[in-house]
């Protein structure tokens, strides 16, 4: 009986590995920053999103129950920014440590469930860096004002007005794309 000779030819020679492997790492070099761009334009969306609906749910519960809620934002403009929910006035939401109140299972927000991302608002600040946003059970309405939320060239922003509207919107020269332009 005559044994089978290998086949010769199987299998990749060095020169094609080492080509696959420098093809990789080029795109490797070249997807990283756009994806570290859209990672920041997303939290940015997202850190949006979560204070838009609070202030909506708020806006809501206030007219529900017939009383006065809180949104309180603390350390604006800081890294360790937070904002809390506040259904039985200021005096014992004093802190983003603060065990405060919720509402639908919502406590509030901060700067660790969105790394990197920058939050500052317009609204009055008390002598103990606290900017409570107000919404009062009568017609909705609520503190005029913007929090802006940004990360290097993305930024938005959630305006609300007296009468009772919320809004999300980008400012001129954000890059956050398919949003309105405030």
């Amino acid at each position: 009986m005559k044994r089978a000779r290998c086949e010769q030819g199987r299998g990749f020679t060095l020169l094609e590995l080492m080509v696959s492997i420098a093809m990789v790492a080029i795109l490797v070099t070249v997807a990283l920053p756009s994806y570290s761009s859209l990672r920041q334009e997303q939290l940015v969306k997202a850190a949006t999103q979560a204070i838009y609906t609070d202030m909506m749910l708020l806006k809501s519960e206030s007219i529900k129950r017939n009383q006065g809620l809180s949104l309180i934002i603390f350390n604006s403009g800081q890294s360790n920014w937070c904002y809390r929910i506040a259904i039985d006035g200021t005096a014992t939401c004093t802190s983003c440590n603060t065990t405060c109140s919720t509402l639908e299972g919502r406590k509030g927000g901060d700067a660790t469930e969105f790394p990197g991302i920058s939050l500052s608002a317009n609204y009055g600040e008390s002598a103990s860096n606290i900017r409570p946003i107000d919404f009062s059970p009568r017609r909705g309405s609520l503190t005029a004002g913007h929090v802006l939320l940004s990360a290097n060239a993305y930024s938005m922003q959630v305006v609300t007005y007296h009468l009772g509207r919320v809004r999300s919107c980008a400012p001129a020269g954000s890059k956050v794309g398919g949003v309105p332009a405030c």
